[in-house]
C-alpha cells in the first residue's frame, strides 16, 4: 500500500509538472486563447467602447475571448495630429486598441514624410497602414525614401492594400496585375521591409491564385498576410488545398476581419455573430450556406477548414505578438501567458 501511495503520489508531481509546462508555453484552449484582430477600423475613443461590447458578447454567449484589435482608423495626421487620442485610448484601454498612421491615397504622395516615422513609432503607433487601389503609385520612386525609412527603424507595413478591388470586381485584369507586379518591384528594392498585406493580398479567388500566393510568399519571407473579408471566398478554391496552404503558411498568416457593420448600439449582436462565423470557418468543419454572404456568393455553400490548435494559435495572436510591437507586453499586462 505505501508503494503504490508512493506511485500515485509521483504520477501527482508529474501530472502537476506537465501542467505547468504546458502553462508556461502559453498552451491554450480556443475558449482561453487571446484572439486580436489586426484589420480593425475601429476609429476614435468613442468607437472603442462599442467594440468592448462586441468582446462581452463573444465571451458570454460564444466563449471567445478576442482580447486586441489593431486600430486601422486611428484619428492621426501628419505633424503630431491626434496626440490626445493616444492618450485617451491608452488610459481607458490599457492597449486593447493599437494604433497605425495611415494613407488612404497614394496617388497623391505619402502623407507621412520619412522623418515623421520614427516620432510617431515612439508615441506607440505599430505600423503604417498603406491603401493602394488598382494602381502601379506603389512603384512610384518618391515613396523610396519612406520605405527605406520603415525598413531602417523597423516600422511595420501594416495592413499594406494591393490591387483592390478584388479580382471580381476589377473590371481591368490588366491593371489588377499591373500593381500586384508594382508591389513585388518595391519588395525587390527593399528586401528588409517587412508588410502585411490585407485580404489575402487579394490573391485568393482560385486554385490558381493560390499557387500564386505561394509563390509570393516563397519569394518573399518578410511578407505576411491577413484574412480579412476573404472568408466569403474559401468556397472558391478546392477545400484540401486551403487547409493546407493554412497549415503550410500558418507562420505568416494572421486573423483579420473588415467586416463592414462596424460596431453601434443596435449592432452588436450581429457583429459578434459575424465574428463568430470567421472563427468557426477556421475552426470547424460546419458548412454555411451563402444566406451571411454578398450577393455574388449566393447559392454556393462554404466548408470550415477545421484547423488544428497550434495553428490557430499562430494566426490569432502569436504571429501578431511576433509583428507588431507592444502587443506582445499588452497581452502580458492583461494576464495573459505568452511566454
Amino acid at each position: 500500500m505505501k508503494k503504490m501511495n508512493t506511485q500515485y503520489l509521483l504520477l501527482l508531481i508529474f501530472l502537476l509538472l506537465f501542467r505547468s509546462h504546458l502553462f508556461a508555453q502559453g498552451k491554450y484552449t480556443l475558449s482561453t486563447m487571446p484572439r486580436i484582430d489586426v484589420h480593425a477600423h475601429v476609429g476614435g475613443i468613442e468607437r472603442m467602447a462599442h467594440y468592448m461590447e462586441v468582446r462581452k458578447i463573444l465571451k458570454e454567449q460564444f466563449n471567445i475571448d478576442l482580447a486586441m484589435w489593431i486600430n486601422l482608423q486611428s484619428p492621426l495626421g501628419p505633424r503630431g495630429e491626434g496626440l490626445e487620442h493616444l492618450k485617451s485610448a491608452e488610459e481607458k484601454y490599457q492597449g486593447r486598441f493599437l494604433p497605425t498612421i495611415n494613407d488612404y491615397r497614394i496617388a497623391d504622395g505619402l502623407r507621412f514624410s520619412p522623418e515623421e516615422l520614427a516620432e510617431w513609432q515612439q508615441r506607440g503607433v505599430v505600423g503604417y497602414k498603406i491603401w493602394v487601389g488598382v494602381t502601379p503609385a506603389v512603384d512610384n520612386p518618391a515613396n523610396d525614401p519612406t520605405f527605406t525609412k520603415m525598413e531602417q527603424i523597423g516600422m511595420l507595413g501594416a495592413s499594406i492594400h494591393i490591387s483592390q478591388p478584388y479580382p471580381r470586381n476589377c473590371k481591368d485584369p490588366v491593371k489588377y496585375w499591373e500593381s500586384i507586379n508594382a508591389w513585388e518591384r518595391v519588395l525587390d528594392r527593399h528586401p528588409k521591409l517587412v508588410v502585411v498585406n490585407a485580404h489575402m493580398m487579394d490573391i485568393f479567388y482560385s486554385d490558381e491564385q493560390l499557387e500564386y500566393l505561394q509563390y509570393f510568399l516563397e519569394t518573399y519571407p518578410n511578407v505576411y498576410i491577413d484574412t480579412a473579408a476573404r472568408f466569403k471566398d474559401f468556397y472558391s478554391m478546392t477545400h484540401e488545398k486551403i487547409r493546407d496552404f493554412f497549415i503550410k503558411y500558418s507562420d505568416r498568416i494572421l486573423f483579420g476581419t473588415d467586416i463592414g457593420n462596424q460596431p453601434q448600439k443596435d449592432k452588436y449582436q450581429e457583429v459578434a455573430e459575424a465574428y463568430n462565423r470567421c472563427f468557426k470557418i477556421l475552426e470547424t468543419d460546419a458548412v454555411f450556406n451563402s444566406e451571411f454572404f454578398p450577393p455574388d456568393v449566393k447559392g454556393k455553400t462554404l466548408e470550415g477548414i477545421s484547423l488544428p490548435v497550434d495553428v490557430l494559435e499562430k494566426i490569432y495572436y502569436r504571429n501578431a505578438m511576433k509583428l507588431y510591437p507592444r502587443v506582445k507586453n499588452v497581452l502580458k499586462n492583461l494576464g495573459y501567458n505568452v511566454e
